[in-house]
This record gives structure tokens, C-alpha cells and sequence, in this order.
């Protein structure tokens, strides 16, 4: 839910492409506690503090093999270090 939070704003051509992207994944189950605590584990190992972005990486271990797409790369790549099974696109 994070990541629709980050990319929609309610205007119908502006969210096309998240929606379009929704409507062909399978729903998962809501964040949980396990997958929060990996997320601050994620953060006290790269030093870091974007709780959004280790939520996001969190999630992705949690289901990968995955393929995260953003525009600001270099984050979540320090937050996936020594996770090869979750790759990192620039777009």
C-alpha cells in the first residue's frame, strides 16, 4: 500500500499507469509485523532512514525473486545490499 500511496494522487491519467500495473498483480497480504522488523533491521544495516524505502525493500524480500522500479535508485540499493534475489530498476 505503500507504493500506491507514492505513486497515485487520485487524478485518472496521471495513476493510468499504477492502476493499469494493479489490476494485472495478485493482492497480498497487508504489511505485518515480521516484515516491519526486517524493515528496521534493513535500516540499522545500511545506516539509513527511510522507513518508506525499507518497507518497500522489506516487502520485496518478503516476495522475491522481485523487481523494484524508481526513479531514485541509490536508496533502496543500499537497503538491498547482500539481497541479489531483489533487483533494482531505474526509470
Amino acid at each position: 500500500m505503500v507504493v500506491v500511496a507514492e505513486t497515485t494522487r487520485g487524478f485518472g491519467p496521471r495513476d493510468a499507469r499504477t492502476n493499469l500495473v494493479l489490476a494485472h498483480t495478485a493482492p497480498h497480504d497487508p504489511l505485518d509485523e515480521p516484515t516491519a522488523r526486517l524493515a528496521g533491521r534493513l535500516l540499522a544495516t545500511a545506516g539509513g532512514n527511510n522507513t518508506v524505502d525499507a518497507l518497500v525493500a522489506a516487502e520485496a524480500i518478503r516476495h522475491a525473486p522481485a523487481v523494484l522500479l524508481t526513479s531514485d535508485p541509490s536508496d533502496l540499493a543500499q537497503l538491498l545490499a547482500g539481497h541479489p534475489q531483489v533487483r533494482v530498476v531505474a526509470i
